[in-house]
């Protein structure tokens, strides 16, 4: 009895080991670098062009001081750092490059970010000129601190907001922007469910397991497969019809379609667990709405 009890509390002490070990590595792998930008002023309206005829890509478009060019980022809040790629900056002279790093000022909007220590994505050039100059991405980073409107009805974009919206105001509930990353809140078929928002899956309204998935979709629902890319990885998604609603505060969102991807490392669905969310909210859910993101207060708003 006594060799039991000895056994079973090693048993306890070792499983106590991995399961502290493990929160420090989740912890840790995900907790991102000190934020290195910085921005001055509000922007104003910032014009959304949309890439592709489901919107499957966000972009803004900025400038360089005393360079005429209108270059584009594209505004992925799945991203936690703003970063530049490393193909299509190469013959800006604006960006100065030092040891995988980038040193510049650009604006969006009346916005001015800048720093020394960009991250660069290595890119390979298609051989092609792109009608389009998409040189980079604005990340999560923009909105540390900070409060932005993303006005999807306008098709409009404002950073570094002074104030909230009146629209905003009575419309204001709690989420958390953890390691960078938006989670929201929401009721899904009579439960409290988390929401990644990731405007880098733009063409997506629900982004979710498998399991999850299946219990979601209409029954007969016709499938939709297709393969994407997702910065170096190869995705196939599986789409189909659903007849759900989103309860946000006093918002309802319909979500008329419903998506499972195969492809992500197991790194990434190991951090969806581990946080407890559902799944990922992409452009195409709120495209009739506004989100209002305070990142000051921690309170966001999804409005008509």
């Amino acid at each position: 009895m006594k060799l039991f009890k000895k056994l079973a509390l090693g048993f306890l002490a070792i499983l106590v080991l991995i399961l502290v070990g493990g929160y420090i590595y989740f912890d840790q792998k995900f907790t991102p670098e000190k934020n290195y930008l910085t921005v001055k002023n509000e922007s104003g309206n910032i014009p959304i062009t949309w890439l592709g005829n489901d919107k499957n890509v966000l972009l803004l478009p900025i400038h360089f001081p005393g360079n005429p060019e209108t270059y584009y980022l594209q505004f992925d809040t799945g991203s936690p750092y703003t970063v530049f790629y490393s193909d299509p900056i190469k013959n800006i002279e604006e960006i100065s490059i030092n040891d995988e790093k980038a040193k510049t000022a650009f604006f969006v909007g009346k916005t001015e970010i800048s720093s020394e220590q960009f991250k660069i994505f290595k890119s390979n050039k298609s051989g092609e000129k792109d009608s389009i100059q998409i040189i980079g991405t604005i990340g999560a980073d923009i909105l540390e601190n900070r409060k932005t409107l993303i006005n999807f009805k306008s098709n409009q974009v404002v950073f570094n907001l002074n104030q909230i919206p009146k629209e905003s105001k009575n419309q204001l509930f709690d989420f958390k922007f953890r390691k960078r990353k938006i989670i929201i809140p929401g009721i899904l078929k009579g439960e409290e469910r988390k929401f990644l928002y990731d405007s880098g899956t733009s063409a997506y309204e629900l982004l979710t397991y498998k399991e999850e998935w299946q219990s979601l979709k209409s029954q007969n629902s016709k499938i939709n497969i297709e393969k994407s890319q997702s910065w170096n990885n190869v995705l196939t998604t599986y789409t189909t019809d659903c007849n759900e609603n989103i309860q946000f505060k006093n918002q309802q969102i319909s979500i008329k379609k419903v998506t499972y991807v195969e492809g992500f490392s197991n790194l990434q669905f190991s951090m969806m667990k581990y946080s407890g969310m559902t799944g990922m909210l992409g452009n195409k859910i709120f495209l009739n709405s506004n989100i209002f993101i305070d990142c000051v207060d921690k309170k966001i708003a999804i409005t008509d």
